[in-house]
């Protein structure tokens, strides 16, 4: 009785695990016998949109107009009227030379030139009858020489007047008060600096897409909260042939001076939109320089596919190959995901035209 009881049991137990499969549902899992539930995911579909085409360079700011001051003469400073660093206009008086003798050599020549005159005047009030066509043309000429001696001396005074030849910011000055100058000796630097001038470079294969006029936005290191408006206002006349590049010069704006020359520049240049395939960021998988997407097939399959992908813009990614408009890409629920395995779409959307 114990041996019929025990097969009888054995035969029951049998017979359960045999109806197991009809409990489960009908997906398998690729490669093995046991089936699996259908995966729920997210789709979008692939969508073609406008983007914008952006170029980016590296550039470093130039003064508007720069110059360094330096004495035509050689002669001993009098007079410093800046320190550095502040605003000066055109016309203003930042250095005073010594100039005592060239005020008393002034002073001699308009004499000399107010006695060449008078000489002249009574000359030509006695008439023909009493001085003759040669003397007054002899008086006429030193009153011409006199003044013209005066204008020179003026000139030299003026010479040892240095002023601000525009409006602009000083650097520190390099002199003192008694120091002798000479030709060429420094004094000085002024910028112009509202607008600054931003020379950068880009490749030569993005030569034909730029044009006077394009925007750009840059941005500094030194102020990283803010961005710099402008526009590009001259390119280079060249392609270089080491590097393949050209340069380009923008204009930007600096009305509170935040910025000054010789900063360096992140800039960004629109030239545009292009049309493009896009995707939300969240649904592209990288595997080290390895990119890829879930796609769902027309028998509700997830099929992985690599793609190439392109600029990245607010939330949303270019793929510029590897799936065409209209593709329903997953973009929530792929982690759990293989190559196969089938799916049910929940929530599915179109994505939205990128920012």
């Amino acid at each position: 009785m114990k041996t019929a009881r025990s097969c009888f049991l054995l035969a029951l137990a049998a017979g359960a695990l045999l109806a197991l499969p009809a409990c489960e549902s009908e997906t398998q899992e690729p490669g093995k016998g046991r089936l699996l539930a259908p995966v729920p995911v997210k789709t979008v579909a692939a969508s073609v949109q406008p983007v914008p085409v952006i170029l980016e360079g590296v550039g470093t700011l130039v003064g508007n107009e720069s110059v360094t001051l330096t004495a035509k003469v050689t002669e001993q400073v009098s007079a410093v009227y800046f320190e550095g660093g502040e605003f000066v206009e055109a016309g203003d008086i930042l250095v005073e030379l010594i100039d005592e003798e060239q005020l008393a050599l002034l002073r001699e020549a308009e004499a000399s030139l107010r006695e060449a005159k008078l000489q002249f005047e009574r000359l030509i009030s006695l008439g023909i009858e009493i001085a003759t066509a040669a003397e007054t043309d002899v008086a006429r000429a030193r009153v011409d020489a006199g003044q013209a001696i005066l204008e020179a001396l003026r000139a030299r005074i003026e010479d040892r007047d240095i002023r601000a030849p525009f409006d602009g910011v000083i650097g520190f000055r390099q002199i003192s008060v008694g120091a002798l100058l000479t030709p060429g000796t420094v004094i000085a630097e002024l910028d112009d600096i509202d607008p600054l001038k931003l020379d950068f470079t880009l490749p030569e294969s993005q030569f034909a897409k730029l044009s006077i006029g394009a925007p750009v936005v840059a941005q500094s290191a030194a102020w990283p909260e803010l961005s710099f408006s402008g526009t590009v206002n001259q390119l280079g006349s060249r392609i270089d042939p080491v590097t393949r590049a050209f340069s380009v010069r923008a204009l930007l704006d600096n009305p509170d001076g935040k910025l000054r020359p010789g900063m360096l520049m992140t800039v960004d240049v629109d030239v545009g939109s292009s049309e493009a395939i896009i995707i939300p960021e969240t649904a592209l998988l990288q595997s080290g320089a390895q990119s890829s997407v879930y796609l769902v097939d027309n028998e509700s399959k997830a099929r992985r596919v690599s793609v190439t992908i392109g600029r990245r813009l607010p939330g949303a990614i270019e793929i510029r190959s590897g799936i065409s408009q209209g593709d329903r890409v997953i973009s929530s629920g792929q982690i759990t995901l293989r190559p196969g395995i089938s799916v049910v779409e929940i929530n599915s959307e179109t994505l939205s035209e990128a920012d």
